[in-house]
């Protein structure tokens, strides 16, 4: 069973799902797919789109550089992670280097991965 960690992040504006919401869709998903939640994360009312500047997000890098308690992390959609496509790819690059994958409910991990490689083909290609 793999183990996995939720994170939930709410922003000022209203543009990401309620905490709840995004919980239950989370728990859902990991329920489905056979995941053990063993850790969480949240940043709530984060705005912005820095990884860095969200202290449970952080948290959670530094949890796959140094501790390695889980291998998934579980977010409701990809704009809870940042308003910033760049920012989500450069997350699930960061996860693919430690050997973590990011997972939701309507994105898999190849998903994830492989929008992740065309936009750095695309930035080498400027």
């Amino acid at each position: 069973m793999p183990r996995a960690a939720l994170y939930i992040r709410t922003d000022p504006a209203g543009k990401t799902p309620s905490r709840e919401e995004q919980e239950e869709a989370c728990e859902a998903f990991a329920a489905q797919n056979g995941h053990d939640i063993v850790a969480r994360y949240e940043d709530i009312g984060a705005p912005g789109t820095l990884l860095y500047h969200k202290p449970g997000l952080k948290e959670a890098i530094g949890n796959i550089k140094e501790e390695e308690d889980w291998e998934v992390l579980i977010v409701a959609r990809p704009g809870c992670v940042s308003d910033d496509a760049s920012a989500v790819h450069e997350l699930v690059h960061k996860f693919s280097l430690y050997g973590n994958r990011l997972e939701s409910p309507g994105r898999s991990w190849e998903e994830f991965f492989d929008a992740m490689k065309a936009y750095r083909r695309s930035m080498a290609g400027r």
